[in-house]
């Protein structure tokens, strides 16, 4: 096992909640798992974008302000936190709070770890391009 891969077998672990009894085994195949969707239709677009030359992984916070002009103010998309939660009606859950809001942030960014960064790009683009050979890869800026 490489570096690498022992890190996917850790984000895996933390993020799927398993218990530190977990076998790695089983933390492995569900990192394998992260990605899979099933392929549908004759063509497979990959769309990145605003990557914001983050080279790196990195801690990302969803803001806890959003001011919406006028008539969006506290509408869709200008809310955050417990509200953002409850208008979409997003179960309690801290890996999703964690992911949509900035609730508990301090807490849970060392236990879900960082995002984003090119070697995780690559990494998923080689993936899915395996899985669907001719898929397209646009890069939006």
């Amino acid at each position: 096992m490489n570096r690498r891969e022992f890190l996917n077998v850790l984000a895996a672990a933390g993020v799927s909640g398993m218990a530190p009894t977990a076998s790695f085994a089983q933390a492995e195949q569900n990192a394998e798992r992260v990605y899979d969707a099933p392929a549908f239709g004759n063509v497979s677009l990959l769309h990145i974008t605003d990557c914001h030359a983050q080279l790196l992984p990195i801690y990302f916070r969803e803001p806890n302000v959003n001011i919406g002009v006028a008539g969006m103010a506290g509408k869709a998309p200008h809310i955050v936190g417990q509200n953002f939660l409850k208008h979409f009606e997003i179960p309690a859950d801290p890996r999703l709070a964690h992911a949509f809001t900035y609730l508990d942030f301090e807490r849970y960014a060392g236990v879900y770890g960082k995002v984003g960064g090119f070697a995780h790009l690559a990494t998923l683009i080689k993936r899915i391009k395996a899985q669907r050979p001719g898929a397209l890869l646009l890069d939006g800026g």
